[in-house]
């Protein structure tokens, strides 16, 4: 575990009532083996080896770019743009139906990270406000928790969900969610917010250097960041420590040590 950012994180001091927590869910609340939420809902027994290949090579392309902290911003932006629009348009080619999606799920594609259901069950007991925000498939999220048992009312999902009629697939909602443009501010309903405006400090985790923008700058000194560092960790290491507050690798990486972190800023 790498501290970065002891003089904030030292002043923060949680108690179950000031506090909310937000995630990101691919490679985050699940392992870093586990399919992402794309992946997990393309069945090759279904959509056969053309699609196989034509997700492998998006991917090939478009995964190193996601992880190169070296490229300009607004041409990495770019790429991602491309990536996702090249991926929903794929469903839309091999016909996703929700049947399948949740067919597919049923493979165990995704595999949550050691601790995540733990973890949510001790938020949900202390009613601790849970928002996903994630690039990924909102319906796939949902199903999956859901099916993991751990879909609770303290939860609340922001994501690309897909609007099905009579089981086909119709559109994905705009605007799309990429791993560049990932926000919380104005994607909240009224109710949840007015409580995360009461809450004084937030807890972020997320696995890539832009998740740290699912929280607004502003809120950043009270929020304690933790990342986890799934790939390339000696090349990437620098630039996550730059950003996070908190820096979890390797056999730390699991929600067990996001909860001894907050219990070690608990006020006794």
């Amino acid at each position: 575990m790498k501290y970065n950012n002891t003089n904030k994180t030292e002043k923060i001091k949680l108690t179950s009532n000031n506090y909310y927590v937000i995630l990101d869910f691919d490679k985050t609340m699940t392992s870093k083996n586990s399919f992402d939420s794309w992946l997990a809902i393309i069945d090759f027994d279904i959509y056969g080896e053309k699609c196989k290949k034509e997700i492998e090579a998006l991917n090939a392309k478009y995964s190193p770019i996601e992880l190169d902290y070296t490229i300009e911003l607004k041409k990495k932006e770019q790429y991602m743009i491309e990536w996702y629009q090249k991926s929903m348009d794929l469903l839309y080619q091999y016909q996703l139906t929700n049947s399948k999606l949740k067919q597919a799920l049923q493979k165990n594609k995704l595999q949550l990270r050691e601790g995540t259901k733990e973890f949510l069950e001790k938020l949900k007991q202390q009613k601790i406000p849970v928002i996903i925000l994630s690039a990924g498939i909102g319906n796939v999220i949902e199903e999956f928790l859901k099916k993991e048992e751990c879909y609770y009312d303290n939860l609340y999902i922001i994501s690309n969900f897909i609007e099905f009629k009579d089981d086909n697939m119709q559109k994905f909602n705009q605007p799309i969610i990429h791993s560049m443009n990932k926000k919380v501010e104005g994607k909240l309903p009224t109710t949840l917010q007015e409580t995360i405006l009461q809450k004084q400090y937030t807890i972020l985790c997320g696995d890539i250097i832009e998740d740290i923008q699912m929280i607004s700058k502003q809120q950043l000194e009270n929020t304690i960041t933790i990342a986890f560092l799934n790939d390339k960790i000696e090349e990437n290491l620098k630039f996550y420590q730059e950003k996070y507050d908190i820096v979890l690798t390797d056999e730390e990486a699991t929600f067990q040590e996001v909860e001894k972190i907050i219990e070690r800023k608990e006020e006794i």
